[in-house]
């Protein structure tokens, strides 16, 4: 009978299934990673037991098919047993893979292209799959730009109208996307679809490809093309015989079961009768579904640490031994080929709580989770087990092992040492209440749980630091590396206890991995193969000397972290003569603003336009920097309700405020124009713009054509667009060359004139002073209102503008 340690039962949890949340009904004790894998198992069906419940009635009728189970007793044991076992998660299954591993021999000369051949391939599916992920961005953003896009269909859909689709398409074509592939991108989008799915092929689900027989010497060109293979981070098997790896290469594709060691603990101990019942139970499922199968153990190394058993010594390995040959006694009496091996299969392990490999447990800590999904550290239950079995002081070894979870008393940084830092309770209350769920004290002291504003004001952190997503709190404070370790340690403990029992997986080397193996392979059907990793940046040479032959193995390089960076220093870019340099196409253009307010003069220029969109009078008033730059919007519609006249105004200051901040004026151009809204329609008062699909589109369009220059947004005559604003006026002759000189933009709207008033023209400053007649009549302008409107009537000079007489009466005049 499987049993489960006392308080451990089945309750009802509310879990993502499918896109919706569903109640599941699974073991209390389950994480949420381990349901997730059982029900992938039972592909998808949130009712965990009715999937089980079919599963085991399937098998049953298989088993009776098979003429394993004839009697009637029979199959309501196996039916009972199995589905409990499933339902607890002690028994687990996984189906056969397809195809079968290829075997070489180094001795043979045709290994070398073999192999080579193998390498190419992995690297083309790495970089083919890097390609892949890169280009699906490119291609997601194009269809983005589409379905952002509020205008017609046709315009969003269209690169010449649509400037973020063009950027998007321009980005996607310097990725490696062909046209036919971005306008597909974009067809997708028309037709309603969202995301640009690209199947990428998963390298786990590749299984064994190859298993070479290193014997004695060798090719030496395939042991060096052996050497290139392991250093993949696929890697490759190595066996030492032809027979080892022939047996490895055909049970690579077998249907597997395994078996959770820690089910069958109780207050009185492990319990062998129900664990060997169990074996026959796994046992006679896989004969049931498919013949032959493997069967593994889970979870080894928590089985030792339970009983107190150090991994590495002789008393855990004469454990071990026992009972792998146990479960091979218990499969010898039913006669079936269910073949007991050291499983590699992550996603079964997954499902059963433990490693199928004869691993060291990962340690006494791990992680639990509340109701609410938090993750927080607690103690394994085998390392309660085998704090028991020792006879420990369980609140002491808690202590240690998980920390006081509180800086009070803390060496290093203390709760005192961080108010004489700044830290006011609020900041240390907040520190306290993420102890529990850390796992370094970096986590508790995260810019999310201090605040930027505490960082920003007392600890004096810079907008750069603050953007830093590595940001280094307790640095930035002025702790020391000693003090936080220190700290880290008494807040949240260590991971493992003095003493060999509970030691984690890091603590324990490969030497100790290879003396248990040896130790199991007597009572193994299949060769145990020992993992070797080497760190990700072990040179290519050095894979070479490493190559075994006495027992298999699987040699592969860990991959490349995510911190692995290239830093690339500036290179200038070499020309020769011969070359002429390419014109320079401007793609995408990237303006750096210092994120400081431009604020606008006291006094500004500007200009006020007022249109009727669709029979709703709208005026804009614009003001101006004095480059002619625009600053600020404000927008009034005197006639609608007083709910639309503030939102449209606090829209003009929020426009306003991202101009004054430096957010360019073509961004807010391109979000804005081909919003469809009411009202819209035909719009009058505006020489250029005859019609808007909504307020907002018109307004756009209006500041797009005055500031941007940006013509194509009109859909008037352009031949009837002269409206520079400066009359017809024509200089006669220079200013004097002691006058200075300001340029017309000083003085002239820049949104007013369209952009059309000529860079050369300018204004004399000097309105008030009264020139001779000389110099009014070469510059023709009038010293009272400062136009350029001075014309000669009779002898004396006139001003058409305001009238004044234009300076001294001409010799011979009357005064």
């Amino acid at each position: 009978m499987v049993t489960r340690a006392p308080g451990v039962g089945i309750e009802v949890r509310m879990l993502e299934v499918a896109g919706r949340l569903a109640e599941v009904a699974a073991p209390a004790h389950w994480t949420a990673a381990r349901l997730e894998a059982w029900l992938d198992w039972a592909q998808g069906r949130p009712d965990l037991a009715a999937a089980v419940a079919d599963h085991v009635e399937t098998l049953t009728a298989a088993a009776r098919a098979k003429g394993l189970l004839n009697d009637l007793a029979a199959r309501k044991r196996f039916r009972e047993g199995l589905g409990g076992a499933f339902l607890l998660g002690v028994i687990a299954q996984a189906p056969g893979r397809e195809g079968r591993a290829q075997v070489l021999d180094a001795a043979d000369p045709a290994s070398a292209p073999a192999l080579a051949a193998l390498t190419a391939a992995r690297r083309g599916r790495e970089a083919a799959r890097a390609a892949a992920n890169a280009l699906a961005v490119r291609l997601q953003a194009v269809m983005a730009a589409v379905l952002r896009c509020e205008g017609e269909a046709e315009a969003c859909a269209d690169p010449a109208r649509n400037t973020s689709l063009a950027r998007a398409a321009e980005a996607a074509r310097a990725a490696g996307a062909s046209d036919a592939m971005i306008l597909d991108a974009i067809a997708l989008a028309r037709a309603g679809e969202s995301q640009w799915v690209a199947a990428v092929e998963d390298p786990a689900d590749e299984g064994l490809e190859v298993a070479v027989v290193l014997g004695e010497g060798g090719d030496p060109a395939a042991r060096h093309a052996l050497a290139r293979a392991a250093w993949s981070p696929e890697g490759v098997l190595i066996a030492p015989t032809l027979e080892d790896a022939e047996t490895l290469a055909a049970v690579a594709a077998w249907p597997r079961a395994g078996i959770d060691l820690m089910g069958f603990f109780s207050d009185a101990g492990f319990d062998d009768d129900a664990f060997e019942v169990a074996v026959q139970l796994a046992a006679l499922a896989a004969a049931a579904a498919d013949e032959p199968a493997l069967l593994g153990l889970a979870g080894l190394g928590d089985w030792l640490m339970a009983q107190a058993l150090a991994y590495d010594s002789d008393a855990g390995r004469a454990a071990a031994s026992r009972l792998f040959r146990a479960a091979k006694e218990a499969l010898g009496e039913i006669g079936l080929e269910c073949r007991l091996a050291l499983i590699a299969d992550a996603d079964l392990a997954l499902r059963l709580g433990g490693r199928l490999d004869a691993g060291p447990a990962s340690g006494p800590v791990t992680w639990a989770e509340t109701a609410d999904g938090e993750a927080v550290r607690v103690l394994s239950e085998a390392a309660l087990r085998g704090i028991a079995a020792l006879g420990q002081d369980l609140e002491a070894s808690e202590r240690i092992l998980l920390g006081a979870r509180s800086l009070e008393d803390a060496p290093g940084v203390s709760a005192e040492a961080l108010a004489a830092k700044g830290f006011t309770a609020h900041e240390i209350e907040a520190i306290e209440a993420e102890l529990p769920f850390a796992r370094g004290l970096a986590d508790a002291f995260a810019p999310a749980v201090v605040g930027e504003g505490f960082l920003r004001d007392v600890l004096g952190a810079s907008a750069d630091q603050l953007a830093d997503p590595d940001l280094d709190v307790l640095a930035l404070a002025g702790f020391s590396r000693a003090e936080v370790e220190a700290a880290e340690t008494f807040a949240l403990g260590s991971d493992s206890l003095e003493g060999a029992v509970f030691r984690t997986a890091a603590d324990i080397g490969p030497v100790a991995v290879r003396a248990m193996l040896e130790s199991l392979a007597p009572a193994l059907d299949v060769p145990p193969v020992l993992d070797v990793v080497l760190p990700w940046d072990t040179a290519p040479d050095e894979v070479l000397p490493l190559l075994h032959a006495d027992r298999p193995i699987r040699l592969r390089r860990e991959p490349a972290p995510a911190s692995a960076t290239l830093d690339l220093p500036a290179v200038p870019e070499l020309r020769t003569r011969e070359t002429p340099e390419p014109e320079a196409r401007v793609v995408e253009r990237i303006v750096e603003r210092d994120r400081t307010r431009r604020k606008l003069p006291d006094r500004r220029k500007g200009y006020i336009q007022k249109a009727s969109v669709g029979g709703h009078k709208v005026y804009i008033h614009t003001g101006e920097y004095d480059d002619g730059e625009l600053g600020e919007i404000f927008i009034d519609m005197h006639k609608e309700g007083a709910a639309f006249r503030s939102l449209m105004n606090n829209f003009a200051i929020a426009i306003s405020i991202g101009l004054q901040y430096g957010v360019p004026l073509d961004e807010f151009v391109d979000a804005f124009v081909f919003t469809r809204f009411e009202p819209a329609g035909p719009v009058t008062g505006n020489d250029t713009v005859k019609s808007a699909t909504s307020i907002l589109d018109y307004i756009f369009r209006e500041l797009g054509i005055s500031y941007l220059g940006r013509d194509d947004l009109g859909n008037a005559d352009p031949a009837e667009l002269n409206a520079d604003g400066l009359g017809r006026g024509k200089a006669e002759g220079e200013p004097e060359q002691d006058e200075p000189l300001h340029p017309a933009s000083h003085y002239i709207s820049r949104g007013f004139s369209r952009g059309a008033a000529p860079d050369n023209l300018v204004f004399l400053p000097s309105a008030n002073r009264n020139p001779g007649p000389a110099a009014l009549d070469n510059a023709q302008v009038c010293a009272a209102c400062g136009d350029i409107a001075v014309v000669r009537k009779g002898a004396a000079l006139i001003c058409e503008t305001c009238g004044a007489r234009a300076g001294a009466p001409l010799e011979g005049e009357a005064s």
